[in-house]
């Protein structure tokens, strides 16, 4: 019988990064299932939590940041859910957070171990012995690493190759079953695509309120690989010459001078700490990024309801169903949906409800039950 589940993740807020609120969530929905789930989360020290968290939310200790943690939930009272702080270091040549030290070791046994993007957790240390700390371990594949590895070294093809093949053998390796959040990755053995992931309540309950909704705006990473370029190449052809960008990334500078000589302009609001709320007023979020499976800011704004402008490729495939999201196939069909979303007002949607937290904990909790492991104790 599942009691203990153990979920270690990559990231942690107020850096919003999917990862990061995927998890917390994740955890604190299974934790109210009556589960005992405890959330190990990388701590990275002081002098570069700016970096990532902004200026205005910086810790000195672990309990100031769980506090953070758990002030960013609905209201829980219980004591099912821990956090567990492990040793990290930002590295801003990945844009990525790396363990200190390897991460078995300092994990309780447990029924079930949720790796998120397990392969980047163990790039460092890949000797990690997991299964020696848990009856089953589950990873849930959220990025699509090579695609951000060809477009940084597009001209040195062996390189993503060499790293597809190293992430493959690293997920494998350590995890009984792969849960794919998404077509958009490659086919491998044990995996198959899953919605695993929700949003939370507070973008539903925005949704509700009534509301002329106007502007365009995305929310992200500011890198080149979520798609700036291809963004302002196709607003230079558009009737909008302007949108709203949230979020801190180390290509601002650069992406912003791009958009100027392209004559658009970025109003970079920095991050937000709010989403839910501050990002309700807007009609449209364009994302043109095809690096995210099932992007978690994506499905915020549907479930805000919202338009959504997308790119019609696999890692986007899971939002076709919904009536809001407009999903372009070239340059001409971009402008045909721009014009489409910025003349009309957005659908109600019943289907919406695939995106909320209680149905995809449900979903991950009957992927559970199909299969029973031996116990280790």
């Amino acid at each position: 019988m599942l009691k203990t589940i153990n979920i270690v993740t990559t990231a942690s807020l107020p850096w919003r990064t999917g990862t990061a609120i995927l998890a917390l969530f994740r955890a604190y929905h299974l934790a109210q299932r009556g589960l005992d789930v405890t959330l190990y989360i990388p701590w990275i020290p002081k002098q570069q939590q700016s970096q990532l968290f902004g200026e205005d939310q910086l810790f000195d200790h672990h309990w100031e940041q769980e506090a953070y943690l758990r002030g960013q939930l609905p209201d829980f009272h219980g004591d099912n859910l821990q956090f567990v702080f492990y040793p990290a270091r930002y590295f801003a040549a990945l844009g990525s957070i790396l363990p200190s030290a390897p991460i078995a070791p300092q994990l309780c046994r447990c029924d079930w171990l949720i790796l998120e993007e397990p392969e980047h957790l163990n790039w460092k240390h890949p000797w990690n012995r997991y299964r020696d700390r848990a009856k089953r371990v589950t990873g849930i594949v959220l990025t699509n690493y090579r695609f951000f590895i060809r477009q940084a070294v597009p001209a040195i093809t062996l390189i993503p190759w060499l790293m597809a093949r190293y992430n493959r053998w690293l997920m494998q390796h350590h995890c009984d079953e792969l849960l794919l959040l998404g077509e958009g990755f490659p086919a491998m053995e044990k995996a198959q695509p899953f919605v695993s992931s929700g949003v939370p309540a507070a973008f539903f309950a925005q949704q509700k309120v009534e509301q002329l909704r106007q502007g365009v705006y995305f929310i992200g990473k500011i890198i080149w690989e979520k798609g700036f370029r291809e963004l302002v190449d196709l607003l230079c052809n558009s009737e909008v010459n302007q949108m709203d960008i949230y979020g801190l990334g180390k290509d601002q500078q650069a992406i912003r001078a791009y958009a100027k000589g392209q004559k658009i302009t970025f109003n970079f609001k920095g991050a937000t700490l709010n989403p839910a709320e501050e990002l309700a007023p807007y009609k449209l979020f364009i994302n043109t990024s095809r690096s995210e499976c099932h992007c978690s800011t994506t499905a915020e704004a549907l479930a805000h309801g919202k338009f959504v402008l997308i790119p019609d490729c696999a890692s986007n495939e899971s939002f076709r169903r919904f009536k809001n999201a407009l999903l372009y196939t070239s340059a001409e069909n971009f402008q045909i949906k721009l014009s489409h979303a910025m003349a009309h007002q957005p659908e109600e949607d019943d289907q919406l409800t695939f995106l909320s937290w209680q149905a995809a904990t449900d979903r991950l909790l009957a992927y559970h039950a199909q299969r029973v492991y031996p116990d280790i104790s």
